[in-house]
């Protein structure tokens, strides 16, 4: 019977051993059996470098624990804590063994919180303000200890922050007294008095700090200011204004009174006598005014708190006086002064200035006299010569375009469908346009308004611009494309 194979069998199967040999015969070597092992090159049995798998063999050792694997008397390894704070201190559950110091690494386990510089081994550790301040060690037996601030008492004049909010004596202020005679003093002060020594010297000043004394002003008369002058708890007692609703603003109100006060509120009025509160012309003492030019009058407002009704005086016909007599808001406005015909027509103001040569009693030179009046005159213009067909009667006669001068006449074409040009056949001469005509020719078709020079060609066989040639410029092609 054979050994896993091996040929010729042995006695006995032997187990596979590290010794470069194929120990239990299964054409494998060392199977399983290498360990991993590290380079001893000073031979103090301590290995260093990388691992590999192989056979122990002399300068290879199974550890890597060697700091120095070129100086037999160094090799042991050192533990180093984690100082996360920086404070000197490592915190005992955070470390690493290593021949050298890692940066952030110290040999000292004690901190109790590596989190804050200010808390470690030696330290204390403060909490509370004022009265209320404790301070601790902060690490005992290697733990952290919670401070706890000494309790809070009431606060009183003692320069000291009893109640612990971070304010020393911050106790309300005293009040005493009413209206102007109320009084608000600090609720710790100092008291001072003058002492006289024994040994004769100058009296000296002592202050001793504590609860300070509140007194109240001095009374005075009433006023109407919103305040309680006299002091006994009530402002303005037996001053006030009644007060009125001033709808309109005028400084006069109307109606019951709507209250008291010693000023007077946006919208109100200490008088009551308004006869009509929506309207600020309206009033006591103001006068109501109507109609324009001559027609202008004026009455009193208010009368016995009645409200006056303006009349304004009647019109008459306007003059040239500088009054606005018809009281249209324009003065002199009489109809202006025309005379002539066509060109020739012309208006001038009825109302100017008439000058006169007046002669003097004592001999002097006449001097010249002016008046304001119906001094208007109107000269009509001259008569030109009639042009044709422009609408205008530049000869003055009274009718446009009646030349009699036939050399002067122009020529019309017929233009039935109105679109602004006409035929070219058959025209007539006239001064006057006739209907249905058009002094400008060139119409190919005279009853279709969409044919005519200037018109848009189109394909469709016929001449539209009236150029003599239908369909040009290749339009046909472009519609194709």
């Amino acid at each position: 019977m054979g050994c896993n194979g091996c040929e010729p069998p042995p006695d006995v199967c032997e187990p596979e051993r590290c010794d470069g040999l194929d120990n239990d015969c299964d054409d494998l070597i060392d199977e399983g059996v290498t360990l991993t092992l590290y380079r001893d090159t000073d031979g103090d049995h301590k290995g260093a470098g990388p691992g590999r798998q192989g056979c122990l063999a002399q300068g290879w050792v199974t550890n890597n624990s060697d700091c120095d694997d070129n100086n037999a008397s160094l090799w042991q390894w050192v533990r180093y804590y984690r100082d996360a704070d920086g404070d000197g201190f490592g915190a005992p559950g955070n470390w690493k063994d290593a021949c050298g110091k890692p940066a952030g690494y110290v040999t000292d386990a004690t901190d109790c919180n590596d989190g804050s510089t200010s808390i470690k081994p030696g330290a204390f550790k403060s909490c509370g303000i004022g009265a209320c301040t404790n301070s601790i060690p902060a690490c005992v037996n290697g733990a952290e200890s919670a401070c706890i601030p000494k309790p809070a008492t009431t606060e009183v004049c003692d320069q000291v922050d009893n109640n612990c909010n971070g304010l020393v004596d911050d106790l309300p202020p005293v009040s005493c007294g009413v209206g102007l005679c109320q009084r608000t003093v600090a609720a710790c002060a100092n008291h001072c008095e003058w002492e006289e020594p024994r040994d004769g010297k100058p009296p000296v000043e002592v202050c001793t700090w504590g609860a300070n004394i509140c007194k109240p002003g001095t009374p005075r008369a009433e006023v109407c200011n919103g305040a309680d002058d006299n002091c006994n708890g009530t402002a303005d007692e037996g001053v006030l204004l009644t007060l009125y609703r001033d709808g309109d603003g005028d400084g006069h109100g109307a109606g019951a009174p709507i209250g008291t006060s010693c000023s007077l509120p946006a919208g109100t009025s200490s008088s009551g006598l308004d006869c009509n509160d929506a309207n600020a012309a309206v009033r006591p003492g103001a006068l109501k005014h109507c109609g324009v030019g001559a027609c202008a009058a004026s009455i009193q407002s208010c009368v016995n708190g009645m409200e006056q009704t303006c009349t304004p005086r009647p019109p008459a016909t306007e003059s040239c006086d500088q009054v606005d007599n018809d009281c249209n808001g324009q003065v002199d406005d009489v109809p202006p002064k025309t005379c002539g015909v066509g060109a020739c027509i012309r208006s001038v103001a009825a109302c100017a200035m008439g000058c006169w040569e007046e002669e003097t009693e004592d001999g002097k030179p006449p001097r010249q006299m002016c008046e304001w009046g119906d001094h208007g005159v109107c000269v009509p213009g001259q008569p030109r010569t009639e042009v044709c067909a422009n609408g205008l009667d530049e000869d003055c006669s009274g009718l446009p375009d009646d030349a009699s001068d036939t050399s002067t006449w122009v020529q019309f074409f017929a233009d039935q469908d109105h679109d602004g040009h006409g035929a070219n056949w058959e025209p007539q001469s006239a001064c006057r346009q006739p209907a249905n005509t058009s002094r400008t020719p060139g119409d190919c078709d005279d009853n279709r308004a969409d044919i005519r020079p200037g018109a848009v060609e189109v394909c469709d066989g016929i001449d539209n611009n009236c150029s003599g040639a239908p369909d040009e410029s290749g339009v046909c092609e472009q519609s194709r494309c």
